[in-house]
């Protein structure tokens, strides 16, 4: 025990933490493990996260300031649409009932912007009741002027007109006021999110291994699980960002051995660990081909595991080198979470294993206690006690979902993790539930996601038909970006046109030459080497991001660099370059924007290319919508590509500078970098002002 609590003492001393040192012994007390160096280690190695001192390990970060304070939510532009036709369908037919709505989007603008397709479904429950309509017309007929009705009593001024068309289609149209307003806002204060119920909510994402280097395969897990943190905090879910980090294991006897051997004064002289992936690999090879190591290793688990003091100290010396190359990669990815590894759960396992066997879920089979789906005895059972006695994954999981529903109270758990993992946390989760753990209205979902594969469809690989690295992947799409940058710069030097993809589509921009001065080419004169260099960096790191989260998450996608990184087509570079053109209107047009919002400009939406933009910015929220019910953030890149290209369509149809529509035109410019940077910022992308 003495070594561990002078880590403790040590610990509690360098971060200031005296006023919590009798809660963390009250827990270690409660906890009462069988291993306390184990548990200790595991608590420090938790609470000594980024952020995390003072508070229980997984718990989220303290309240945000208040100059930090979000904008009021508001209610989406499709949810009071719904609201309208739900009342008119309860005033004009209130014996029927519907589940779900039946409002969509429409496909046309000569259509409105949304359609009521109720109509049809209510002729089929009212055909044959006393006064039934005589077809899904008449249907319409009614529920539109309900509508009408309804929309007075709800959100005057939402509706501008209502047409049935077809056989009891109701076409919408949203008052053209009323988009202004919502545009006028998102321009002057930002985008608002969604008015949504909000919860206690834990994220499980990235989770590398201790002692191997984060490659291809952490890619998905790593980008949508920031995504997800970023649009559950954005609609104001108390949000706990956990890195479940393989930090404990039969593999670290195989590594301490290693470390005796190679750095024998390592606890005097603990070494540097540069090249944690050799450090592995050489300790792998010594362990298959020596038999007298690995005796040592086996011994070193156990010992590691009895809370050894020499095991413990090269157990951390191992962890903290993973550690610092694990935040190197997030640092250059723009991602925060807190680590709570494995190792954490370790004292939790005997109480939580008791608490099955009690509701009768674990039998023994072969010597080991597992627990099989309900509905099979011959479907792939948790292992929650292995045979010899020893826990492992699946008793990992379950002591860490028993933690995280009992202990941090979390009302709405997310895994993202790999599809292929998608039978065990189905078993996880109804031992979660039928141990009583799971409060009403509790959500344990599993967010699965496909492969990162590479032209031949197969996963992802060097051509040597290794791993890919995943530093390895940044650097090379950064050091494309810099070539490209660099080819431009020097064609415009030596007198060679530079035309954007942008511009050979036909999307120059109404005020004349491109961007509003030029501005755009890429590698242009004007961007000085260092300039150059973080351009790079955020169009290469950004493009890497969105080919991920551009396609639907269940789906493997090819990785290609040069698709990822073409300035044309539904590509981050397309869409950074788009914003840093609506920065460089403004900016030629040399108008005082603040003076602008401040005299709340009116922004009138008279071109049709006006009015695709306006609605699509009147229709951020419900975006925001979609992303969180179905946590796709696919759905919000669709969203941000389809309103950049209105973008593109309104530059070049519609004169911004030096016509009596300035003052509106700059202000929907405004609008539109607004509802960029914040899709830009929950899609985790570093934004430019110009490239």
């Amino acid at each position: 025990m003495a070594p561990v609590r002078e880590e403790v003492a040590a610990y509690v001393e360098k971060h200031n933490l005296e006023p919590r040192l009798s809660a963390m012994l009250s827990e270690l007390v409660q906890a009462r493990p069988d291993n306390v160096a184990s548990w200790m280690s595991g608590y420090l190695a938790a609470a000594g996260s980024a952020d995390g001192a003072g508070r229980a390990p997984g718990a989220p970060p303290a309240a945000p300031s208040a100059d930090a304070a979000k904008l009021e939510p508001q209610r989406s532009l499709m949810k009071q649409v719904v609201e309208v036709c739900a009342r008119a369908q309860q005033t004009a037919f209130a014996h029927v009932t519907l589940s779900g709505h039946f409002v969509t989007e429409a496909t046309k603008p000569e259509f409105g912007q949304y359609q009521n397709n109720a109509a049809l479904s209510l002729f089929g429950r009212l055909k044959g009741t006393p006064s039934a309509p005589s077809s899904p017309r008449a249907v319409a007929l009614a529920l539109a002027d309900a509508m009408r009705a309804a929309a007075d009593e709800l959100c005057a001024g939402l509706i501008d007109k209502l047409e049935v068309a077809g056989a009891g289609f109701i076409n919408i149209w949203i008052a053209r006021t009323w988009i202004e307003a919502r545009v006028l806002d998102a321009a002057i204060v930002g985008m608002r999110p969604p008015a949504v119920v909000a919860c206690r909510a834990l994220v499980d994402f990235s989770s590398p291994n201790v002692a191997k280097e984060m490659h291809v395969g952490h890619l998905r897990s790593t980008i949508i699980g920031d995504t997800i943190c970023r649009v559950l905090e954005f609609t104001g879910h108390e949000t706990m960002r956990v890195n479940h980090v393989g930090d404990w294991g039969t593999q670290f006897g195989m590594l301490i051995a290693h470390m005796r051997r190679e750095h024998p004064d390592f606890l005097s002289a603990p070494p540097p660990i540069s090249d944690l992936q050799q450090f592995y690999k050489a300790a792998k090879v010594r362990f298959d081909e020596d038999a007298s190591f690995k005796a040592e290793a086996h011994k070193n688990v156990v010992a590691l595991q009895a809370g050894d003091p020499d095991c413990h100290k090269a157990w951390t010396l191992i962890c903290e080198a993973s550690r610092e190359e694990f935040s190197k990669v997030y640092r250059r990815l723009g991602i925060e979470l807190d680590e709570v590894g494995e190792s954490f759960y370790n004292p939790f396992i005997p109480a939580v294993v008791s608490t099955l066997e009690r509701y009768g879920q674990v039998v023994t089979e072969g010597g080991a206690k597992v627990i099989f789906p309900p509905q099979s005895k011959h479907a792939i059972p948790l292992i929650v006690v292995k045979s010899d006695g020893g826990f492992n994954y699946d008793s990992t999981d379950l002591a860490a979902v028993w933690y995280r529903l009992c202990e941090l109270k979390a009302e709405w758990v997310i895994y993202v993790v790999d599809a292929g993992q998608g039978s065990h946390f189905d078993l996880v989760f109804d031992a979660a539930a039928n141990a009583g753990w799971t409060a009403e209205g509790t959500r344990l979902q599993h967010v699965q996601f496909g492969l990162v594969c590479g032209e031949d469809g197969k996963r992802f690989r060097t051509r040597s038909g290794e791993v890919v690295r995943l530093v390895d992947l940044l650097d090379e799409a950064k050091a494309r970006m810099l070539a490209t940058f660099k080819e431009r710069q020097a064609a415009a030097q030596s007198g060679g046109a530079v035309v954007s993809d942008l511009a050979a589509a036909g999307a120059a921009s109404a005020d004349g030459d491109e961007g509003e001065g030029g501005s755009f080419a890429f590698g242009a004169p004007h961007m000085a080497d260092e300039e150059m260099e973080r351009a790079a960096e955020a169009l290469g790191y950004a493009a890497v991001k969105y080919m991920d989260l551009k396609s639907n998450r269940t789906s493997n996608y090819i990785f290609n660099y040069e698709r990822m990184l073409a300035t044309n087509g539904n590509t981050a570079v397309y869409l950074l370059y788009a914003h840093a053109r609506l920065c460089s209107i403004i900016d030629k047009s040399g108008a005082d924007m603040a003076a602008l919002k401040a005299a709340r400009t009116p922004i009138v939406l008279e071109h049709p290319a006006e009015q695709a933009v306006g609605l699509a910015v009147a229709q951020f929220a419900e975006k925001v919508e979609d992303v969180l019910r179905e946590l796709q953030p696919h759905v919000l890149c669709e969203y941000l590509y389809d309103t950049c290209v209105k973008l593109n369509v309104f530059v070049r149809e519609c004169r911004v500078i030096n016509v009596p529509e300035t003052p509106s035109r700059l202000m929907l410019c405004a609008a539109g970098i607004a509802t960029m940077r914040k899709c830009f910022d929950l899609l985790g992308m570093a934004w430019l002002e110009r490239i």
